[in-house]
């Protein structure tokens, strides 16, 4: 393998990794046969401020499995973040390991011309900033500012932006365009069921798969999402079930969230990162009402307030993401690259390309030295510790004693998905849907 070879990059969740993520790879060897992957993966909370199904490590076997090489950490301030903020993150660890060659990502509409958009968002013309003022001035959330904005310079943008995927799209190109980050757009247009359809279907949702995955009442999993899934996140998801590890949810944040309003004040709340434009007001009118977590997100979101931020308020909030913490890491970008698993592929691309990386690839954070790495690994630290609170069985001290995973079965063997020893994924790599 040399430094011509093809590797993309792939910005995922993989809550759970489905077939749908295996058609993604499949399109772009269509395009590129010889190409290597490599992901980056949201840490244990996603964009959308929910927890995982399961904890990173597991998920870094299932994109293994599926088909990576290798697979970098998205960190916990910029995974659980705003669009733009979790895809110039993205981009950044992409473009600044000097790995990838080009970014593949899925989009509603992806043979869409974006170019348009990007221009108006690069150059800001005065009659786009003065409408965004405008409408955000009215009380409208920053995300529906924009496209409304946009609408008015250019009509059928909004109606593009509003779905999820686009949206997520046009936030790595942005970053890639204003960075002159020297990354090939790989766009995929998505299949199957929208962002939010809860219905099974040949190529359901994975917010769907979560649902029926975590409405199971005993323990098997139904069988349509048994189904649209590899053989090998089944077995990745069933043994984390067995070790307790399977997340049920953000509910039993609840608690804590109300022990943290009652000895709080809205000058405390303040303190806090994305704590904006009255939001902590609105928290302390609303929890006192609230019966269960899910009441209070529901109480919360108005038109200023999407779902999508309350719930990444609570858990930025919950983790103690101080406003110092989260400005200095948005203006200097991620710090570090740690590697969370890899191939026998993704170990010689490391050998080949890590060199010239202009960040820090790291296995461990307590290797991270500078000081906004520091904060940023601190920040992964509490929020790993926040998520095993949501578990079954919680292990406080589980991300301190993680190390990458391996991929050490031959990827196109015929062999069944057996039990790993820690640290190594031994399973069948599926190379098509």
């Amino acid at each position: 393998m040399d430094n011509r070879t093809p590797v993309v990059g792939i910005v995922a969740e993989y809550n759970p990794f489905h077939n749908g993520h295996l058609l993604q790879m499949a399109s772009v060897r269509e395009r590129l046969p010889d190409a290597s992957f490599v992901v980056v993966l949201s840490s244990n909370f996603t964009q959308r401020g929910i927890p995982g199904l399961a904890d990173k490590w597991s998920r870094t076997e299932m994109a293994l499995c599926g088909g990576a090489d290798l697979v970098l950490e998205l960190p916990f301030l910029f995974a659980c973040n705003a669009a733009p903020e979790f895809g110039a993150g993205a981009a950044d660890l992409l473009a600044r390991t000097k790995i990838a060659t080009h970014i593949s990502f899925g989009m509603e509409d992806a043979s869409y011309d974006t170019r348009s958009i990007l221009d108006i968002l690069i150059q800001e013309p005065a009659s786009f900033k003065r409408s965004l003022r405008g409408k955000l001035d009215k009380g409208l959330s920053y995300p529906r500012a924009v496209g409304e904005a946009l609408e008015e310079e250019l009509p059928g943008s909004e109606v593009f932006l509003s779905k999820p995927n686009n949206s997520l799209a046009l936030s790595y190109l942005l970053r890639i365009g204003r960075q002159g980050y020297p990354l090939l757009p790989l766009p995929v247009q998505r299949a199957g069921s929208g962002y939010h359809d809860l219905e099974p279907g040949p190529l359901p949702s994975a917010a769907a798969i979560r649902s029926a995955l975590q409405g199971a009442q005993d323990s098997r999993w139904p069988r349509w999402a048994r189904a649209v899934m590899p053989s090998s996140t089944l077995r990745l998801l069933e043994e984390t079930r067995m070790k307790g590890r399977f997340c049920p949810g953000p509910q039993p944040l609840w608690p804590l969230l109300q022990a943290l309003l009652l000895r709080s004040s809205p000058e405390d709340l303040r303190k806090y990162a994305g704590m904006d434009e009255g939001m902590e007001n609105l928290f302390f009118k609303r929890y006192k009402d609230a019966a269960s977590y899910d009441d209070f997100v529901e109480s919360c979101v108005c038109a200023r307030y999407t779902r999508s931020r309350i719930q990444r308020q609570i858990i930025r909030l919950l983790a103690g993401v101080d406003r110092w913490s989260a400005a200095a890491a948005s203006r200097i970008g991620v710090p570090y690259a740690r590697l969370l698993g890899s191939s026998e592929r993704g170990k010689k691309l490391l050998r080949d390309r890590a060199r010239y990386s202009d960040i820090p690839i790291v296995t461990r954070l307590a290797a991270v030295e500078d000081p906004v790495g520091k904060l940023t690994a601190a920040a992964e630290f509490r929020a790993s510790k926040l998520y095993e609170l949501l578990l079954p069985k919680p292990e406080l001290d589980y991300e301190e004693r993680q190390s990458p995973r391996a991929l050490t079965a031959n990827p196109r063997a015929p062999s069944t998905f057996p039990t790993v020893s820690p640290g190594t994924v031994a399973c069948k790599k599926p190379l098509s849907p």
